[in-house]
């Protein structure tokens, strides 16, 4: 595998039609653990980046939105917790349920997932100032690329052959990730405040 831009542009471009094909050669590459979260630490910092020049493009209201998609630098500590939790999750999940792909890979799987998501998000930012419309576009189509590129990439990594039960598990692992952390905000005493009175 070249690390050139153009050569990596494509293989950007081949993840969507032929996401196995691609898995089979990012996970077989060979680095340093050490060497592997340091390219995701960088990604994550080059996303907070372009959240940041994201925000001064186009400013958002932290009362509509709220205080973590207003702030990029707090967007970005969250990705990055959510980035480091997909790698262990990716691994031990797989494992569990039996699996044979390795801690490297699952590395792997992340950090060429988030290198997709940075372009997408490139293209979000440069079509946001012409053409707004086909900027969300672009966005609903990343985010259903997320689901379409992770789970043939855990299939692949972990030798699973069907990649539609992947993407249930995906969906029943987040779901379980979201009730145990509403419980656990709930017995911290963090909730949402509701409001009564009368109409």
């Amino acid at each position: 595998m070249r690390f050139e831009w153009g050569y990596l542009f494509g293989m950007v471009l081949q993840t969507v039609p032929e996401p196995r094909k691609v898995a089979r050669e990012i996970q077989a590459l060979q680095f340093r653990r050490v060497d592997l979260w340091l390219a995701l630490a960088l990604l994550l910092v080059a996303t907070t980046f372009l959240g940041v020049i994201a925000s001064i493009l186009f400013p958002v209201d932290p009362e509509t939105m709220g205080p973590l998609f207003s702030d990029p630098i707090l967007m970005g500590i969250a990705q990055a917790s959510v980035a480091v939790l997909m790698v262990f999750g990716i691994y031990w999940v797989g494992r569990m349920v039996g699996g044979t792909g390795t801690f490297d890979q699952a590395l792997l799987t992340v950090i060429w997932l988030h290198f997709v998501l940075w372009i997408i998000e490139l293209g979000v930012v440069f079509l946001g100032v012409f053409a707004p419309g086909m900027a969300l576009l672009l966005w609903i189509m990343g985010m259903v690329m997320t689901f379409w590129i992770l789970s043939h990439f855990i299939a692949e990594m972990h030798g699973f052959n069907n990649a539609g039960m992947v993407f249930v598990g995906i969906v029943l692992t987040l779901l379980a990730v979201v009730v145990v952390f509403s419980i656990f905000l709930a017995i911290i005493g963090i909730g949402v405040p509701v409001e009564t009175g009368a109409f």
